[in-house]
């Protein structure tokens, strides 16, 4: 009888525990706010790995004012429709996260340049288009973002600078853009390809 009822009380408690290790390995990977991957879960073993081929960075256009004329409140539901709608617009080519403030990234499979560039366009299209309402008043914003592919041989750290400066070219020719990085970049892209071509040479 005593079995019984050790039995009995110890798998309710079990399960118990199993349901708090869960609910807090989630809440160490996830951003609390929009429900996205945190930094650190985002990033994590991107270092070497032949996974993630390119990157997507995205920034909301002039988020500290809208902070300060609508208020933190408002703020937060902005960051809450850029996250939702990334997540639906971009969320099939990869792992999306929240980088921090108001930065998103988007860690690509897809090694199609092209098609990342398309639908990027589309997700900043999307949010330009999707008002906001607050006390009634429609609240348009809209979103930069810089993109990068992974380059023959090249750190993560290399295209995570190359996809920051792309975004940098992005808000700084005007806000409400993508810019693709090979824009950026023509003596690097010169060189990829001169090492293509040689690599492929050698090998026929």
């Amino acid at each position: 009888m005593t079995i019984v009822i050790v039995i009995a009380i110890a798998a309710p408690v079990s399960r118990t525990i199993g349901k708090a290790q869960v609910a807090l390995y989630r809440a160490s990977i996830t951003d609390a706010l929009t429900g996205l991957l945190n930094r650190g879960a985002l990033l994590d073993g991107v270092n070497g790995s032949a996974m993630f081929v390119g990157l997507g960075i995205v920034d909301v256009d002039h988020f500290k004012d809208v902070n300060d004329k609508y208020g933190h409140w408002f703020g937060d539901q902005v960051l809450r429709l850029v996250a939702d709608s990334m997540m639906q617009s971009l969320g099939e080519f990869g792992r999306v996260g929240r980088l921090g403030g108001e930065e998103f990234a988007l860690l690509a499979f897809n090694e199609d340049g092209s098609i990342l560039l398309r639908e990027f366009e589309r997700f900043r299209i999307r949010i330009a288009e999707t008002p906001i309402l607050n006390d009634k008043i429609s609240v348009s914003v809209t979103i930069s973002a810089g993109i990068a592919m992974q380059g023959r041989n090249q750190t993560f750290e290399q295209l995570f600078a190359r996809a920051d400066r792309a975004l940098y070219a992005a808000k700084a020719s005007g806000r409400n853009k993508v810019v693709f990085a090979d824009e950026l970049d023509p003596v690097v892209n010169a060189s990829e390809q001169k090492s293509s071509r040689r690599q492929s040479r050698q090998s026929s």
